[in-house]
C-alpha cells in the first residue's frame, strides 16, 4: 500500500500517476486535474500486491505550474 500526497502552491494541479506492476504489465493510470492544489490538495491511498511496483508521477501543466508530491509506503504487514 502507498499513499500519495499532491499539492501547488494555490496554483491549478494537472498531473498522472502511474503504478507498475512487473517490467511486462501495463500501467495502472490516473489523471489528475484540480483548479487549486493548496486549497484542495490530492490525496490517494494505493494498493499494491506483490513486490516489484512502482509509483510514477508526471506534471502534465505547463512549467509555470509546478507541483509537490510526496509519496510514502505501508511497509506493515497484514493485521
Amino acid at each position: 500500500r502507498v499513499q500519495v500526497c499532491l499539492e501547488t502552491g494555490g496554483r491549478p494541479l494537472n498531473a498522472e500517476v502511474d503504478l507498475w506492476q512487473g517490467p511486462d504489465n501495463a500501467p495502472q493510470k490516473m489523471r489528475v486535474y484540480l483548479e487549486d492544489g493548496a486549497m484542495r490538495p490530492f490525496s490517494a491511498v494505493v494498493e499494491s500486491p506483490g513486490a516489484g511496483n512502482a509509483i510514477a508521477i508526471r506534471n502534465t501543466a505547463p512549467m509555470e505550474f509546478p507541483l509537490n508530491a510526496y509519496v510514502e509506503a505501508d511497509n506493515q504487514g497484514p493485521g
